[in-house]
């Protein structure tokens, strides 16, 4: 099966965990680009407003369709304990058209759950399984488990082919 992780990073933990999902899974990634500025202090209150009143945001056009994928993974940071603002127009605009999905989501402290089901209210279904991860964890190297975890949850979901044959990660102590 043809499998996309798309994601959208502000700080880049949303990034580190795709990727590594995309690893095990074999899949094609891309990033969601947003037009707005979300760098700094700025930036941050601004991205925790939009979330907060659930607004959506411009976005560059994204180079892969996600209905030609039969899986799509997609990925967001928690912002006051709602999706980011680029996922939720990501998904407004195309998530119906997704055929199986998953959820993942960074977080500093909690609201995962929240986005989750912001996430599944704008697709219209539930997703096959979800992944939540703090920002610590991923700072700290410790999500290679959680992800494992994941792909597993999503291939017993939905048969996937083999990955190609992934290099062990090397194992961090903090």
């Amino acid at each position: 099966m043809k499998t996309l992780v798309l994601y959208y990073s502000r700080t880049g933990n949303t990034r580190t965990v795709a990727e590594a999902i995309a690893r095990q899974l074999g899949a094609d990634i891309e990033e969601i680009h947003d037009t707005s500025r979300r760098l700094g202090l700025r930036g941050y209150l601004r991205s925790g407003f939009d979330a907060a009143l659930g607004r959506c945001t411009g976005l560059e056009p994204t180079r892969r369709d996600p209905a030609d994928y039969d899986v799509v993974v997609v990925g967001t940071p928690v912002w006051n304990a709602s999706v980011s603002a680029p996922v939720r127009t990501f998904l407004a605009a195309n998530g119906r058209r997704m055929k199986t999905f998953a959820f993942f989501a960074t977080q500093g402290g909690r609201g995962a759950p929240r986005a989750f089901r912001q996430m599944s209210d704008l697709v219209g279904r539930r997703p096959v399984t979800t992944l939540v991860l703090t920002e610590r964890t991923v700072r700290h190297h410790e999500i290679f488990s959680s992800v494992g975890s994941f792909v597993r949850a999503l291939e017993s979901a939905v048969p996937l082919p083999s990955a190609p044959a992934v290099q062990a990660v090397p194992s961090y102590v903090a």
